[in-house]
This record gives structure tokens, sequence and C-alpha cells, in this order.
């Protein structure tokens, strides 16, 4: 087989899978007539009475705010093909249902369209509001304007071992200004643009780290972010309990690649944290895993490159998890309050439990190896008995 007919073929089952969720979200929303409140008071009895089980309330992973529909903002810093595919969602949803139950406001980039980025193109396709505020420009007018590449001069993620890592205080420096200077601004610059405060923030190809202070004019009613991944991040490290294929772009994949033993490549949907605080540099990618893929599996005479995985993971993973916002399934999803024992696995097979806050959909636990998404018809049967069985 060659590489275009098996992209032709992940991108049907992808489509097929998409479909699923656009039907659930017709069931939900328009075909059975429940509304936000409907859902959502449902969820609640229902996790009060798992919350024994767990050993630890359960609360709702996005929001819900009164009188109106959940937000949504797309972050992003590139080409926006994620966030392009998530706004077209929105577009579908509102085509079956004829109330939507989220609504999208805009898009925010990092860069403007003078340094690579599509996030203006993007919102015009799709008339949406746009908060752009370009970091390069910026740090030229705010911090040093002879810098030639100024993310790379605010880097402050190095590896403990990395001889050429930079002091403490150069590093505590760098992360100031990405953190608490340029986010600030960002921030005042979402805020002076929609009325709304926003629940939730899908990070699709946002290159930088998120922190309370994006958010500062509503700290009390944090959105809930949530990032796409190209790697499995159901596997940690048996002795240390860190994820392994934390980290960026093609090279998590590459990662389980090297690894061996990887028939399927799964992509992930996680929960993401503000890093506020310069301690919190070395958490990357360990907030709540919220889903797992169908995953990539490579024919048998095809060699691909990690690059090749990685364009078939966004197509059949990270466009399955861009519906989840728009279609309202995300307003199913909750959280332990408390960090509870949730299965992981290894490399060699083994479960390995780490405690850390599980998720919950609908009736059911969704943590770990068992994150909601794997089997797909089995997962929406299951929300299907949870509203009407």
């Amino acid at each position: 087989m060659e590489i275009e007919d098996f992209m032709k073929e992940i991108k049907e089952d992808s489509e097929e899978r998409i479909k699923k969720i656009h039907h659930l979200a017709k069931k939900i929303w328009e075909r059975k007539g429940l509304d936000l409140i409907d859902v959502r008071n449902k969820c609640l009895d229902v996790w009060d009475d798992m919350k024994y089980d767990a050993n630890s309330s359960i609360v709702p992973l996005v929001n819900l705010p009164d009188e109106r529909r959940p937000t949504n903002l797309i972050f992003g810093s590139g080409s926006f093909s994620t966030g392009d595919f998530q706004a077209e969602q929105y577009e579908e949803i509102a085509k079956i249902v004829e109330k939507p139950p989220i609504k999208l406001q805009g898009i925010v980039a990092n860069k403007s369209a003078d340094h690579g980025c599509n996030g203006a193109k993007i919102a015009r396709k799709h008339n949406l509001k746009l908060v752009e505020l370009d970091y390069e420009d910026w740090y030229h007018d705010f911090i040093d304007r002879r810098e030639e590449n100024p993310i790379r001069a605010t880097r402050y993620w190095y590896s403990p071992k990395d001889e050429s890592r930079p002091s403490i205080s150069e590093i505590n420096s760098r992360f100031k200004i990405r953190q608490n200077k340029y986010h600030k601004a960002l921030g005042e610059k979402i805020d002076e643009t929609f009325q709304q405060d926003t629940n939730i923030v899908s990070l699709r190809g946002y290159n930088f780290q998120v922190c309370s202070n994006i958010f500062k004019h509503q700290l009390s009613k944090m959105p809930h972010y949530n990032d796409t991944h190209p790697a499995d991040l159901s596997y940690i490290h048996p002795k240390k309990k860190h994820k392994l294929y934390a980290g960026w772009q093609s090279g998590a994949v590459k990662k389980m690649m090297e690894d061996g033993g990887h028939d399927t490549y799964k992509g992930s949907l996680i929960e993401v944290k503000n890093m506020d605080k310069i301690s919190q540099i070395h958490e990357l990618d360990e907030g709540a895993l919220m889903g797992l893929g169908k995953g990539v599996t490579p024919k048998e005479g095809l060699v691909m490159t990690a690059d090749q995985i990685q364009d078939a993971l966004k197509i059949i993973d990270d466009y399955f998890f861009c519906t989840w916002e728009a279609s309202g399934l995300i307003l199913l999803f909750g959280i332990t309050r408390r960090k509870v024992p949730v299965v992981f696995q290894t490399l060699e097979g083994k479960r390995e439990v780490v405690k850390q806050r599980a998720i919950v959909v609908g009736n059911k636990f969704h943590s770990g190896v068992q994150a909601w998404g794997q089997d797909l018809d089995e997962n929406i049967k299951e929300i299907e008995d949870f509203l009407w069985g």
C-alpha cells in the first residue's frame, strides 16, 4: 500500500467517527430536546453518588454559566489547521442543532501573518473575532528591539542535564517576561474584545504554556484548558511515574518509534493547567488524560516516518477531539476534586497506579488506560444509557 492510499483510508475512518459524534449531539440537543441544565443536573446527581466510590467529590470539567451557553476560544500559533477544523465543527453542529450547546467566541494567536501564523486568515474564513498579539513585535516594542529571536531569547524549559541551561535567575527572568508581562498584555486584549467570560480554551498548536494572567479579568472563574497531543500519554515510567511521551510535535511520536513495541500510535487529549510558578516548568503534559483516540496502525510493508504518523494522527485523532467542544460532549465530563488512584501502563504492559485527578464521563470513570474515545461505539452507548436508559 502507498502512503497516499493509507492516508485516504485514515481520512474516511476519521469522517465516520466524527459523524457518530454529530449523531450523538443531534440526539441529545435536538431529538430528545434536552437543554444544558437538564444534562448538567443529571451529571451532578450521579456524580454525587459516585463520589463514594472515587473517595472524592466530582466537579464539572467545564463550568456552566448562568443563563447563557458556555463559551470557547481557540488558541494557536502556526498553521491553525486543527483550529480551522474545530471552527468548522461549530458550523456543522449549527446545521443539525437549532440551539448549539456551546458558543465559539473567536481566535487567539500569539503570532501574526508576517511571522507565519494563519490565525487572522482562519478568523476571517469563519467570521470570528480575532485577538492577535505578535510576540516578536511585542518583545521588540517593550523588552529589546535589538533581539533577533525573542522566542529563543525567552526559552525557559531545559533538561536539568542540559549544559546550555542558563542560570536560575536568567530562567526566572525569561519566565516572567512570557507569563507575567506578555500574557498579561494578551489577556487585556482578550478582555477588551469579548463581552462574555471564556469557559473553554482549546489549545490547538499554541506554542506557549498558559497562565492565570491571560484571564486575570475572570480569576474566580478560570476556563478549562485542553490540548491535543500527538502521542499516547497513557504510558508512564514505572519508577518515576512521569509520562513517557510528553513533548512537542513529532518528537513524541519519534520516541514511541524508538522505544518499539507500539503497533498502534494513539493521540491524546489532555487537560492543561495554568503554569504560574517557575517550579512548574517541568510539569509538561501532566494534566489529567481526558481522551485517547483510535490511533494509527501502519499497514504491513508500509514504512512511515514520525512526521507521516503525526500527520495521520492529526486526521484520525486530533480532528476527532476537535468535535468535543462544538458537540457539547465535553459538558458530560467531570473530574475528581482530589487526586485518586488512576491506572496507567508501562512499556512492558504492566499496570501502574498514579495518583491524579480522575476523569468521569456521564456515569463512568474514564481515566488513564481507560480514557474515553478508544472504543467509540461502546463509549457512546454508555452515554445514551446514562441519559435515557
